[in-house]
């Protein structure tokens, strides 16, 4: 019953994000839902599901929308697992952690594409995906954090979905 609700989760918010959200840019920047589901996944369940989960959201945007194949599932996966590393080390209920890592995941996650892209060699202006994309989708992703993180909480409660730990 699990991965059929995450997997239902990651379909509807790539639905979501792909559809909807396309109308409420904000300075012409889409948040990333995604994102912010793996990071919050990976704080909730740790590194391994945290990476199995950005492998799949990942692998969904790259089948779909990924400009070069994988680099959205490598780099959703890396920032699961190593955001989920810390899962034991965060507190789950204050309101400040998803909203912080969220951010920071962001900016990541973009100064993880521009490596990629620069390693197969595709001009980037760094300091203008900075100023025009990376500080705009981190705020836009840590104000949407929040909602989401409590709506992920909920649903990692419930008793048909909760994780057992040894």
């Amino acid at each position: 019953m699990r991965v059929f609700a995450v997997s239902m989760i990651l379909i509807t918010n790539f639905l979501i994000q792909s559809t909807l959200l396309q109308h409420f840019r904000v300075f012409g920047i889409v948040p990333n839902t995604a994102l912010i589901i793996v990071v919050h996944f990976s704080i909730l369940w740790g590194k391994n599901r945290g990476a199995l989960i950005g492998f799949f959201a990942g692998l969904l945007q790259d089948i779909f929308v990924g400009n070069v194949f994988g680099a959205n599932t490598l780099i959703y996966m890396l920032l699961g697992y190593n955001i989920g590393m810390l899962e034991k080390a965060v507190f789950k209920d204050n309101p400040v952690t998803p909203v912080l890592f969220t951010a920071i995941a962001t900016g990541l996650y973009h100064l993880l594409f521009f490596s990629l892209m620069y390693i197969y060699q595709i001009r980037t202006d760094f300091l203008l995906l900075l100023r025009s994309v990376i500080l705009i989708e981190a705020i836009c992703n840590a104000v949407l954090s929040p909602f989401i993180y409590k709506q992920l909480y909920e649903f990692v409660k419930l008793p048909h979905i909760k994780v057992k730990t040894r």
